[in-house]
């Protein structure tokens, strides 16, 4: 319910935004280092309307029955992909759907800043390509070899 949920984030925003201190203070610097998760309804609307506009879709696996204990923070997952290689990149989701790894899928076909980022930090990897926090893993081949090693989870949930 995308509408409740941002009600929820745009109350906390209000709380953390009218929060006095060096409390205050933190928890606007952690809401900022975390990508803004808590925003006006404003923002969050302007947000939704960039994502429909460039292609951008939000999928979020079911998370993991049992999140281990003293896991602080999920990495972020990210399947970049172009129009060509979509069906490409539906393989990559459903592997990271197997193992209930919550990602979000970017088609970057209408952003050349994004596809020269993408070019940059993938490591010679051709698209779709899996970034793992910032650092590119691979395609198939690579996503493959780290499910198999149980890495991935190490990744992604800290375990």
């Amino acid at each position: 319910m995308p509408g409740l949920r941002d009600s929820l984030r745009a109350r906390a925003f209000g709380l953390i935004d009218r929060a006095p201190g060096k409390l205050g203070d933190l928890a606007r610097k952690t809401n900022d280092f975390l990508g803004r998760p808590l925003a006006d309804h404003e923002e969050l609307e302007d947000r939704r309307a960039f994502a429909s506009k460039n292609g951008v879709s939000i999928v979020s696996a079911k998370q993991p029955a049992s999140v281990p204990a003293g896991t602080s923070e999920i990495a972020p997952v990210i399947v970049y992909h172009m129009d060509k290689t979509r069906r490409d990149a539906t393989q990559l989701t459903d592997m990271l759907d197997a193992e209930k790894i919550p990602y979000k899928v970017s088609n970057i076909q209408e952003d050349p800043a994004a596809q020269m980022a993408v070019k940059r930090d993938s490591g010679g990897h051709r698209l779709p390509i899996v970034f793992i926090a910032g650092d590119a893993i691979g395609g198939r081949a690579e996503l493959s070899n780290l499910i198999s090693s149980g890495a991935l989870k190490k990744r992604v949930f800290g375990q």
